[in-house]
């Protein structure tokens, strides 16, 4: 297997390739590029490479364009290189792309815990409390906790129930609805905690995506298939979540799910979290409810291997405490005057000056990593799989999605 993974050439006559080292993309990585930049290309080719070089994946898709990594070329584009067809037949040989719907029961749904594996964490205290604050932010809403005592009330829940190794949220509810004394200092707790129970019962009733209707899902399947010669991409396409809070609930519990479940799956080789449109889910200028978890992930990630890769168009959309912790920045166009400036600030802060980040090309990007001196112009690769201009349609992705369950299936039968 390599240990670095090419990204691109240098934008000058006969200049060589510039690689990536593997150990650096636990130390993630943050794509800043507008509108027609090829930023998703550029996010695909990444992925896709990593895979060729062992490193699964998670990847969050909101736009649909990202669902057909697994497609290949119905014939050879003309900016392949003889190297590219090589990449190409391998990739469609030693990668399995699966495709999965959270929402959407007729392709391929997955169930995620509203709440973190506190059994996952083990005896660290420090990671068990992040743990319980996640939920605390998550469970808060739902259990119209709005005052301070209710607040407390339900983290003090949440501390004993994560001391016992934690469970569902059913059995959550249960403990809420009877504190038993000592759990909270907090006068008329358990009359609180009873209220709140009530209140995440209704939340049950009328929110289907707190009803698991199927098993929970273990996230060693999202990284791993049956065949381990095959290296797995699974590419989580939100179109049947409908509204940008279902996206945003949905990301923060795969969020919530991965922190635990990475301590006790540390990989020394590298995984990967790729989040497409990360303004939204980890945005600078607004709370959201993948905020928190995406900030705590971003930390764990580093401790335990797993790398993210986050994507936006908006130069300062990404919260600084995840963008400050990619060691790897790529920079395409931008067209705006302020999206310009911004961009030209992130490179300034990286020993670089980028007078024409307003007039690159499709496909050109500036970039710095660790140990690569001032930021470099460089042009990066096509995709190894196909896509279209126009992205798959929802029933598409359906209809992808039902293929990679029959792929599946074959592999476990042959």
């Amino acid at each position: 297997m390599p240990d670095a993974i090419p990204v691109g050439h240098r934008l000058t006559p006969d200049a060589p390739g510039v690689s990536l080292p593997l150990r650096l993309l636990p130390r993630h990585t943050a794509i800043i590029a507008g509108s027609g930049s090829g930023k998703t290309v550029l996010l695909r080719r990444l992925v896709e490479e990593a895979a060729l070089a062992g490193l699964p994946a998670i990847v969050i898709d909101p736009n649909n364009d990202l669902s057909r990594l697994g497609d290949r070329w119905p014939e050879r584009p003309q900016g392949f290189s003889p190297d590219d067809d090589r990449k190409a037949a391998l990739y469609a040989e030693r990668v399995e792309v699966v495709v999965w719907t959270p929402g959407v029961h007729a392709g391929n749904p997955l169930f995620l815990s509203v709440l973190p594996d506190f059994a996952e964490l083990g005896e660290d205290r420090d990671e068990r409390q992040q743990a319980i604050e996640m939920a605390a932010e998550t469970l808060g809403p739902l259990a119209g906790a709005k005052t301070n005592l209710q607040r407390g009330v339900l983290a003090d829940s949440l501390r004993r129930f994560a001391e016992r190794g934690g469970g569902n949220l059913a059995a959550f509810m249960d403990l809420l609805a009877d504190l038993p004394d000592g759990i909270s200092q907090i006068g008329n707790a358990a009359k609180l905690g009873h209220g709140m129970a009530d209140q995440l019962h209704a939340a049950v009733a009328t929110n289907p995506l707190l009803k698991v209707e199927g098993t929970v899902l273990d996230p060693r399947h999202l990284f791993f298939g049956t065949d381990p010669a095959r290296t797995r991409i699974s590419v989580i396409n939100l179109s049947g979540l409908a509204s940008e809070a279902a996206r945003e609930d949905f990301v923060n519990r795969l969020q919530m799910t991965l922190f635990g479940w990475i301590k006790k799956n540390p990989s020394p080789r590298g995984m990967l979290y790729v989040v497409d449109e990360a303004q939204t889910f980890l945005p600078a200028q607004k709370a959201s409810p993948s905020l928190g978890s995406g900030i705590k992930l971003v930390a764990q990630g580093r401790k335990y291997g797993l790398g993210m890769i986050v994507a936006t168009q908006v130069p300062r959309g990404i919260h600084n405490q995840v963008v400050s912790n990619c060691t790897t920045q790529f920079l395409g166009r931008q067209s705006a005057p302020a999206t310009i400036a911004a961009a030209q600030e992130i490179l300034a802060a990286n020993g670089g000056a980028a007078a024409d980040i307003g007039k690159l090309g499709a496909g050109e990007f500036y970039f710095a990593t660790e140990g690569s001196g001032r930021p470099a112009k460089l042009r990066t690769p096509l995709c190894l799989s196909y896509h279209p201009a126009n992205p798959p349609t929802p029933e598409e992705v359906i209809r992808q999605a039902k293929r990679s369950i029959e792929a599946g299936t074959r592999a476990r039968a042959s």
